[in-house]
């Protein structure tokens, strides 16, 4: 943007001061007036130009001026996000192999065994032997009764009889393992986290640069004229950058996000307030307008328009805004422009600047 401030004329108009010539009375030389004397020049210097330039001359007319800066449009690769790092999980991996498990442990138990009994036959004396009287018939008188002495053998009985064989015991049982072939899982690789390098985002934009600075200069005047201040309006600086929700810058933005346009008006080195000013914001297809804030403005809109109350700039002050707008839909080149205007209240625009945002499908 070509800034321009009044011009500060400063004219040198030196008078030429020419001797006079002699006459002569009398044979001499006499002065018709005063002595001849050289042009006086005082040093002259200016605030913004300094002293005033070597070779100007007596009688001639040098102007400060102010050169505007000489503003280019280019192409400009800009960062919309660094690169940055990211930790991946990965999974183990797991394969199958025989493997015998024990399913009981060997055992070994105390018991307690019986004793073992047999069976065998004794005779066994009931009646001992011995010497008793029995009756019996006599041999001289039958009728008669005689008792003669007998011998008895002694009487035996077969009786069984349970005989201890091997008396009662404690002995120690042992009981074997038993084991069982299973398929066992086994880590063939275990898990870890990769790091994963993400790289930066560029995008290409489009910005003003200052291809030569403005300057003040000294300019010879030969008419000797005070060149008429030419009535401008102040500088005017206009900026407008796009970032998040929360201010913060992020560039590439998915449907259903809300995109934020911070847009800064300023005075810059203005001789002037600025007459009273609006702005009116013109969002592309793909965005929805829904609220917007400022510095003691208002900002009312809907659909793809918005526009601030009415403010006034002072000499080198700003007013800072911005809106929220949501992603509704992606271009087909990704890339698309909102703009912002800056307009008097007779509604000619003084100043225009526009931001580009790309824009892609949720999760792509």
């Amino acid at each position: 943007m070509v800034r321009l401030t009044s011009w500060i004329a400063f004219c040198l108009c030196l008078a030429l001061l020419v001797g006079c010539a002699g006459q002569r009375t009398g044979g001499a030389c006499a002065p018709a007036c005063e002595p001849a004397c050289e042009p006086v020049v005082e040093p002259v210097a200016d605030q913004n130009c300094g002293p005033r330039p070597e070779g100007a001359k007596a009688g001639e007319a040098w102007c400060c001026v102010w050169v505007p800066p000489v503003m280019k449009e280019v192409e400009k690769r800009v960062l919309v996000r660094p690169a940055s790092q990211r930790q991946i999980q990965v999974p183990a991996e797991y394969g199958t192999r025989p493997k015998l498990v024990c399913v009981a442990p060997a055992k070994l138990k105390e018991v307690e065994k019986p004793a073992v009994w047999a069976h065998t036959k004794d005779d066994v004396l009931v009646r001992k032997g011995r010497t008793v009287y029995r009756k019996v018939k006599c041999d001289n008188d039958p009728s008669g009764e005689c008792y003669k002495l007998v011998e008895c053998p002694p009487e035996f009985e077969t009786k069984c009889k349970a005989v201890c064989v091997q008396p009662p015991r404690k002995c120690v049982e042992y009981t074997p393992a038993q084991y069982k072939l299973v398929d066992e899982r086994f880590v063939v690789k275990p898990a870890y986290c990769r790091t994963e390098c993400i790289p930066a985002e560029y995008e290409m934009r489009r910005e003003t640069v200052v291809v030569e600075p403005g300057r003040w200069e000294w300019r010879r005047n030969d008419a000797c004229e005070v060149p008429e201040e030419e009535e401008t309006l102040p500088a005017l600086e206009v900026e407008m950058i796009d970032s998040n929700e929360k201010g913060t810058a992020q560039g590439v933005f998915e449907v259903g996000e809300i995109v934020r346009y911070d847009l800064t008006v300023r005075n810059d080195v203005g001789s002037e307030a600025f007459p009273t000013l609006t702005v009116q914001f013109e969002l592309p297809a793909e965005l929805e307008y829904v609220s917007g804030s400022g510095d003691g403005v208002t900002i009312n809109g809907s659909g793809l328009q918005a526009a601030s109350s009415a403010f006034q700039l002072s000499m080198d002050a700003e007013v800072k805004m911005h809106i929220l707008a949501r992603v509704k839909s992606v271009p087909p080149t990704s890339l698309i422009q909102t703009t912002a205007s800056v307009r008097l209240q007779s509604g000619e625009e003084v100043a225009r600047d526009s931001e580009s945002t790309t824009l892609k499908q949720a999760g792509g």
